[in-house]
């Protein structure tokens, strides 16, 4: 990348990560940042750009528009940031194409997260789920784009642990909910199992970190983990923090089996679109591989220390923090 990169384009800047990406960003304190953001007609554009100068908001449909048009929109971008997930992921395709054109120097493909293959009893194949495969589809793309083969663009990608503070999921994350008597924990497998896990705010941070110097984020896979953690320990800690009983439900793992078999099998308590955003399998099988102590990176694969100015928050500063505020 020629130059300190000023101007950004972010996709999914309303969505729940792209809106701690859009936060960081516009609250570096070592640079200051242009930012376009980019999302779907009709949605509510985020309350972090009103008054600020150095931020626009588009609403652009873009299973419609077309690659030279969208190509328009990317006229003087330094660095696009994708943060779509979902269907809209697709789109992902289409934007680096257009950002190609565009002379973009920096493309950060929607990664975010840990990916698993699912290893079903007595059976010698592998298989990956459909919102993991769908990521890997398109980021295989994207690594491989002529114009970061030829040079002319270059990569960043971005992994980490399970993001721990998602507000909207109250059976994934139930230490986030408030206006609660007790938490409940759902374990599949051994619950002094460790996992990674991520906080989004750390994510959003380190993101911006690896912008602040391109030279060690050209052509990179990094990962960054907030907490490596147990199950167990969690709960240790949010009674101490919450003063609140914590009851811990274990699964055995062949419930993950069953469910990964046949979704609608999954308890009553544990589906369906108020219990979380996600399909059951997914979550049965992301809860199933921490339960086997494979959902962590290796040491070698973490990439906290070439940023270290972005610090870690783990369970214990979290739950010390919102605590301390009640």
């Amino acid at each position: 990348m020629t130059g300190f990169p000023h101007t950004f384009a972010l996709f999914g800047a309303n969505g729940q990560i792209g809106s701690f990406i859009l936060h960081a960003l516009l609250t570096c304190a070592k640079q200051s940042f242009t930012v376009k953001c980019f999302i779907p007609p009709g949605s509510p554009a985020p309350e972090e750009i009103s008054g600020k100068d150095q931020a626009e908001c588009l609403e652009l449909d873009l299973t419609k528009i077309s690659r030279e048009d969208l190509a328009k929109h990317l006229q003087g971008i330094d660095v696009v940031v994708s943060a779509l997930n979902g269907p809209a992921l697709d789109s992902q395709i289409l934007i680096q194409d257009a950002a190609a054109d565009a002379g973009v120097q920096r493309f950060y493909p929607s990664e975010y997260g840990m990916h698993h293959i699912y290893r079903k009893p007595n059976d010698p194949q592998g298989y990956v789920h459909p919102l993991w495969d769908s990521k890997a589809r398109v980021n295989e793309k994207a690594l491989l784009h002529p114009a970061i083969e030829s040079g002319k663009m270059s990569y960043t990608l971005i992994g980490c642990g399970d993001f721990y503070n998602q507000d909207r999921e109250k059976v994934w994350c139930p230490w986030t909910q408030k206006d609660v008597d007790s938490y409940t924990f759902h374990v599949i497998g051994d619950p002094n199992a460790r996992a990674d896990f991520t906080h989004l705010s750390d994510f959003a941070e380190y993101l911006v970190a690896t912008i602040c110097e391109p030279e060690k984020s050209h052509n990179a896979h990094l990962n960054f983990v907030s907490d490596t953690i147990s199950h167990t320990r969690i709960a240790e800690l949010l009674r101490t923090y919450s003063g609140k009983p914590v009851h811990v439900e274990v699964l055995p793992e062949s419930e993950m089996h069953i469910v990964l078999a046949r979704p609608d099998a999954a308890p009553e308590n544990l589906r369906g679109k108020d219990v979380s955003a996600f399909p059951v399998d997914f979550w049965f099988l992301v809860k199933g591989a921490q339960g086997q102590d494979r959902f962590r990176w290796p040491l070698g694969q973490r990439a906290n220390d070439l940023f270290p100015d972005v610090k870690k928050t783990t369970f214990e500063t979290y739950f010390r923090q919102r605590f301390e505020k009640q």
